[in-house]
């Protein structure tokens, strides 16, 4: 799986800020109790969310990502469990609050997908449950056409290229490990925002706030009890 190769270097990839107003808004707009956190990577926010009080679940689709979270989790003595998962799949278990950060829903390929995995974390939320989660803005993934870095540190080059569909982008990351290149791909692509505005109603969420950054936008949506 290309993030397994990705997988010591995601970090170099985090926007800290992100990650600061993900735990600003949990404050404002969740309580303390089960949390699962999906596309968790290597488990920063997953530790900061129990260091909060959660009891959190973290997932994420590959096990080299896994396994980088678990070690962090042990050096800071915490417990937590840490599954394998694909948010297309049922989750089966329900939450008070879940959590999908960096751009985990950019990379299901089209709005159908959107409202199969919504739908999903619907399911599995307990009632009033809060969702919280970002979208890349259109006019930061056209703009990543052609971008290209070296990083001498973590010795990968990075390129990117517009996908086939409007609004997508093709990361290729080149990774020197063991005097050996291995090579990535991930897709990402997004719409615009009343599109996903119009599956988060029709799942039955209430959008409780929504926050602009510079480069995505941040949604905190709310499960509608009425809705059965």
């Amino acid at each position: 799986m290309d993030y397994d190769i990705l997988a010591n270097f995601y970090d170099a990839f985090v926007d800290q800020d992100v990650y600061d107003e993900y735990l600003i808004l949990l404050d404002k707009y969740t309580s303390i109790g089960s949390l699962l956190d999906i596309g968790c990577g290597t488990g920063s926010l997953s530790v900061e969310f129990s260091r909060r009080g959660y009891q959190v679940t973290a997932t994420d689709l590959s096990e080299e990502m896994l396994q980088i979270a678990r070690f962090r989790a042990k050096e800071s003595q915490i417990d937590m469990d840490f599954y394998v998962y694909d948010m297309l799949d049922p989750i089966g278990y329900h939450f008070d609050t879940v959590v999908a950060s960096m751009d985990v829903l950019n990379h299901l390929t089209d709005l159908e997908d959107v409202q199969f995995g919504l739908t999903n974390i619907y399911e599995a939320l307990n009632p009033n449950g809060v969702f919280l989660f970002d979208i890349l803005s259109a006019d930061y993934i056209d703009a990543l056409d052609g971008y290209s870095e070296d990083d001498e540190e973590f010795h990968f080059h990075w390129e990117c290229h517009k996908g086939d569909k409007p609004h997508s982008i093709v990361h290729s990351v080149t990774i020197h490990l063991d005097d050996e290149d291995h090579s990535v791909r991930i897709y990402e692509e997004t719409h615009d925002l009343m599109a996903y505005q119009e599956i988060i109603k029709s799942v039955g969420f209430t959008i409780v706030e929504i926050k602009t950054m510079p480069e995505r936008t941040i949604f905190v949506v709310q499960k509608n009890e009425n809705k059965e």
